[in-house]
């Protein structure tokens, strides 16, 4: 009797952490091989996506664990903790170029993640599930967060930020994370610490840095200014 092996593929799980799905310098790269997918697992970190976008949806299909995130007309209402990515066959999309890789963005009630998706077409995947967990804490990160993003020109830096994050769509004004972040600089303008602002404003203190990173002189709030 012969036995025909058949190539396997495990179920295996991926874990990156908060501060790397958020891509604070560089995107991670998730592959996507013909006939499989990834799934994105945000329960761990516990944000809620509130909506998620491709530069290119010609090759890559959506799927949430809130059904409500499909509805092209009420994004407001979405609130998924998982996000499935499945490759499919290249669609002519008129105006649209063909590219090797493409970008995904999530923006969820706390943070905004991105990740570049390629498309290799050979080899096998080496795991099926993503999941990011909670970034380990940094005392001097907390250090640099206390001593200056509550000042005001940090609050300063957090505004332009957020300006430049809308300009780049990351953010739409009157979405729930841009009232988040309201409650927060409001917060922050009446004296409160980061840490107690960004808890009373339910987003998280990495996210601010992100903003505050966005809006700062060249200088930067790591230099200590």
């Amino acid at each position: 009797m012969v036995t025909v092996a058949h190539p396997t593929w495990a179920q295996a799980t991926r874990t990156i952490s908060n501060q790397a799905a958020r891509g604070d310098h560089a995107p991670v790269t998730v592959e996507l091989h013909p006939g499989h997918g990834v799934t994105l697992n945000f329960r761990p970190v516990g944000v809620v996506v509130r909506r998620a976008w491709l530069d290119d949806p010609s090759q890559v299909t959506l799927d949430f664990d809130d059904t409500r995130c499909a509805a092209v007309a009420a994004p407001g209402e979405c609130a998924a903790t998982v996000i499935h990515l499945r490759r499919i066959q290249p669609l002519a999309i008129p105006g649209l170029p063909a590219t090797a890789t493409t970008t995904l963005t999530v923006v969820t009630d706390r943070d905004l993640y991105t990740f570049q998706l390629a498309f290799p077409n050979s080899g096998a995947p080496a795991y099926s599930i993503l999941a990011i967990q909670p970034d380990a804490p940094s005392p001097y990160a907390s250090a640099i967060l206390t001593t200056q993003i509550a000042s005001p020109a940090g609050v300063r830096w957090v505004e332009r930020g957020l300006l430049e994050a809308q300009r780049r769509n990351l953010v739409v004004t009157g979405d729930p994370l841009w009232e988040r972040i309201q409650t927060l600089l409001e917060q922050l303008r009446q004296g409160r610490s980061l840490r107690e602002a960004a808890q009373t404003a339910g987003v998280s203190e990495a996210l601010v840095v992100r903003l505050a990173e966005l809006g700062r002189s060249d200088s930067g709030i790591t230099q200590g200014r």
